[in-house]
């Protein structure tokens, strides 16, 4: 254990922290088992131990991520002689591992913003993910994001290579208001700037002090250079930017591939409608999150059009937005007219108010839409008819290969009908039922985990088998014959050999 030495500070000297203690004693002997070191800052403390941590990294294979807070309080703010202290830690490559650091404390000045900025900007820092999160009492939050924000895109007028291109590409801001000049100056610095290395920007939690259309602009428009935009944990957003047009310039955007819109309270039926509208001519958007909203009946129908006429998306999450089986079934009806052209791979809709009728309608885009790998139906409100409609899908679909169904209402009979479908398929490669073993004598599920788990296995080596022989190593006519045999074991998994068959068959017909 690491005694620290005894601060100066009045409010420091009584500070221990038993647990930093520990987590420096296992990073030191490089623990597998700590990834995440919490460093609970203390002005006179801090700076020392910032250093005790820097030396406990050396080398270190494990830790990803480093999160530094302290109190909401004046005497606990970071100074430029504290980032001299990180300074070591991050350009010293120690710890290979590291690649994200949440800050939750305030800047004592702009310039020591300014420096902690600078210090991801150096090409020695491993760093790719930073989250800063303001205090409610942080004086000037304005001149400080803005020091933060010119300190991060901050190039050397020499040539000194010290200060070159860091491997910083994601940052997220928290609980900063974000007004008219706030959001002109990220847009100067980060999200306008073509030569900026960040190009994941989550303003989550924040107040926005700016209407709707200039920030949907600023965030949105042709100028943006942004991959990845986050936006939400704020019940009140769409009441803080007016009813003004918002999404509209994603008409115009040609590099965002990735919208996150996550728990931003009343989702309004016009800015659904204008998000579906713009997402039937954006094609380069290629995944989208609408996830814990408080959307109506009327605003989740607004969405359809995305389903019907959307060609680039290829991920798509809709959880815990209070869909039921009508706004399914219209989903479902628009995606499978749009089957042909949709490049929809991943569908997303655990946590809503699904029911029978709507898992029918899915089970019949699994058969229509070639393109769905992955359906995630977990808590909902399926019973045992919506478990046979998606079974006797399974059953018959080549290009599932993720399913998530737990936590429904479904019996032990409709379990029994979805495993044995799996039987039948031979595309799948994660299956999640919920079958949980509570008691050591609940062989019926106990059988069914095991059936499962076996299926896994066995389409694993079926799909191998359907590989062209130039693509296998190790490929040979004993150990085909050895693989067929095995799969031939169980006539329940007969399908698989025949599956395995066919495809080898039409490889020998193409080839010759």
């Amino acid at each position: 254990m690491i005694t620290p030495a005894k601060p100066s500070g009045a409010n420091d000297m009584k500070y221990s922290d038993p647990e930093f203690d520990n987590d420096v004693e296992r990073a030191s002997r490089n623990d597998p088992t700590l990834t995440s070191v919490v460093f609970d800052f203390r002005n006179t403390v801090g700076r020392s131990r910032l250093r005790i941590l820097a030396d406990s990294l050396r080398g270190n294979t494990n830790v990803t991520r480093i999160v530094i807070k302290a109190k909401e309080s004046r005497d606990y703010r970071m100074r430029c002689d504290h980032v001299s202290a990180l300074a070591q830690l991050f350009r010293s490559n120690r710890c290979v591992a590291l690649k994200g650091l949440r800050l939750k404390m305030d800047f004592e000045t702009p310039n020591a913003a300014f420096e902690f900025g600078k210090l991801f900007c150096d090409k020695k820092c491993g760093i790719e993910g930073l989250h800063v999160s303001a205090s409610f009492r942080m004086d000037a939050k304005s001149s400080i994001l803005e020091s933060l924000a010119q300190g991060l895109s901050f190039t050397s007028d020499t040539d000194n290579t010290e200060y070159q291109q860091g491997s910083l590409t994601r940052i997220k801001l928290s609980r900063f208001d974000l007004d008219r000049e706030s959001i002109d100056m990220l847009c100067s610095y980060i999200i306008h700037n073509k030569e900026a290395s960040i190009k994941y920007v989550d303003l989550r939690r924040n107040t926005i002090l700016m209407k709707a259309d200039l920030f949907g602009e600023a965030m949105f428009g042709p100028n943006s250079c942004l991959e990845t935009i986050a936006l939400g944990k704020r019940e009140s957003f769409f009441e803080d930017i007016g009813d003004s047009s918002f999404f509209s310039m994603l008409e115009y955007n040609s590099v965002l591939d990735t919208l996150l819109l996550i728990d931003l309270g009343h989702f309004p039926v016009a800015r659904a409608a204008e998000l579906a509208s713009v997402l039937c001519r954006n094609t380069t958007i290629q995944e989208l999150h609408i996830e814990c909203n408080d959307m109506e009946e009327d605003a989740l129908h607004a969405l359809t059009p995305i389903f019907r006429h959307n060609t680039s998306l290829e991920r798509f999450s809709l959880q815990g937005n209070h869909i039921g089986d009508l706004e399914t079934i219209g989903f479902a009806s628009a995606l499978c007219d749009n089957s042909a052209r949709t490049h929809l791979i991943h569908l997303a809709l655990e946590d809503n108010e699904i029911g029978d009728s709507g898992a029918e309608a899915l089970s019949a885009v699994l058969l229509e839409c070639k393109t769905i790998k992955t359906l995630c139906l977990s808590h909902n409100e399926i019973g045992d008819y919506g478990a046979t409609c998606i079974a006797k899908a399974i059953a018959k679909s080549d290009t599932i290969e993720e399913l998530s169904i737990d936590n429904n209402i479904i019996s032990a009979n409709g379990h029994k009908v979805l495993v044995q479908s799996l039987c039948r398929n031979i595309s799948l490669k994660h299956v999640n039922l919920g079958l949980e073993v509570v008691d050591e004598d609940d062989l019926i599920v106990s059988k069914m985990k095991e059936e499962v788990d076996e299926c896994i296995r066995l389409n694993k080596i079926a799909n191998e088998m359907m590989k062209h022989p130039r693509d296998v190593e190790s490929s040979s006519p004993a150990l085909f014959r050895e693989k067929l045999s095995e799969l031939a074991q169980n006539n329940n998994h007969i399908s698989k050999v025949f599956a395995v068959m066919r495809e080898r068959v039409e490889m020998v017909i193409h080839h010759s």
